[in-house]
């Protein structure tokens, strides 16, 4: 895990707030424990895991707490009873892992990793404009067009007719701008092209043209 991830503990009961705690400060991560959402600092502006419980009455609060107040962060769910039901929707609300508690330090630090990974890969432009324009300077020549017609909302079909070549190689070039980026997903890669400042949304009339959208 990144030195410079926190692990934001946010957990009501005194007893399970010190198990976490001393279960991630065992695996050598910093955490900090927190009894509920008002508790929080004003905002974060490091790299931050949350970290609590599926059946929180305050888990919308923490995901708008996140959003407003925390642009580099992830979350990880946890539930004291299993239940692949909570896993689906906690994995589903954006949690970037879901764990039973207790649980074995082995899926635990998975987890927290999975999370400061995200939280890597999800920086807003603002932190990651410099790594970013790196990031994208790897790029080819196609492989920049493909992105930039990507980003104005083109399918695979639409600018394979605009760039002159097959469909199988704009998803050979949209595979590699995925693995030149270092991201999981069209999203992800999106969120750096622009951050870099090098790309811009289109509105001609070949750009977001909701024919091929």
């Amino acid at each position: 895990m990144d030195e410079k991830t926190s692990v934001y503990v946010i957990e009501d009961s005194v007893h399970l707030r010190a198990e976490i705690s001393n279960s991630l400060s065992a695996l050598g991560v910093h955490c900090v424990v927190f009894n509920d959402i008002e508790e929080l600092p004003a905002k974060i502006d490091g790299s931050v895991v949350f970290f609590y419980r599926h059946e929180s009455p305050s888990r919308t609060l923490i995901d708008k707490y996140r959003s407003d107040r925390a642009p580099v962060s992830a979350k990880v769910e946890f539930s004291c009873n299993a239940g692949f039901g909570k896993a689906v929707t906690a994995v589903r609300d954006g949690a970037s892992d879901f764990v039973v508690w207790p649980a074995e330090p082995a899926l635990l630090e998975r987890a927290i990793n999975l999370a400061a990974e995200d939280c890597r890969r999800n920086q807003p432009a603002k932190v990651m404009g410099g790594r970013a324009k790196e990031r994208v300077a790897t790029l080819t020549a196609r492989e920049r067009q493909v992105l930039g017609d990507v980003i104005n909302g083109c399918t695979t079909e639409r600018i394979a007719v605009r760039l002159s070549i097959s469909p199988r190689t704009v998803d050979i070039h949209r595979r590699n701008v995925l693995s030149k980026l270092s991201v999981r997903n069209t999203a992800q890669a999106i969120v750096i092209a622009l951050s870099s400042g090098e790309f811009h949304p289109t509105h001609d009339d070949f750009g977001v043209n909701r024919t091929y959208a």
